[in-house]
């Protein structure tokens, strides 16, 4: 019989997991504070995932002290010198807008199914 033994975390492990855990949530009570829409929070938290070095600026996004990104958070308004930086950035932000759309999509297209289902049966 195999025993299987969850993973041990370390006190200074779980510390510093809260202590992630807990900037996290202050950048987000910031954003909603500062007045930042839906969009650039999401974005944030988008990028936050692949970058840690990502803060505010009241409402801009501050990536790796290189990058800026002021709202309406659209691929053009990213700045910065022009390099990998930068381009990443981009790519990420282009990415997000991607994935937002199609899950719009899909969610649409799901509204859309029990209506049909009861056009049919009537």
């Amino acid at each position: 019989m195999m025993h299987i033994t969850a993973p041990f975390l370390s006190p200074l492990q779980l510390a510093s997991k809260a202590r992630t855990e807990k900037e996290e949530k202050l950048s987000q009570a910031y954003a909603i504070s500062a007045g930042v829409s839906l969009e650039g929070q999401q974005l944030f938290q988008t990028i936050h995932k692949t970058i840690k070095d990502c803060k505010w600026q009241e409402k801009n996004i501050v990536v790796m002290e290189e990058v800026v990104i002021t709202p309406p958070y659209q691929v053009e308004n990213c700045k910065g010198k022009e390099g990998s930086a930068l381009s990443h950035v981009r790519k990420i932000v282009e990415k997000h807008f991607r994935d937002v759309e199609s899950q719009k999509i899909l969610q649409r297209s799901q509204a859309q199914q029990p209506q049909k289902e009861a056009a049919l049966s009537s």
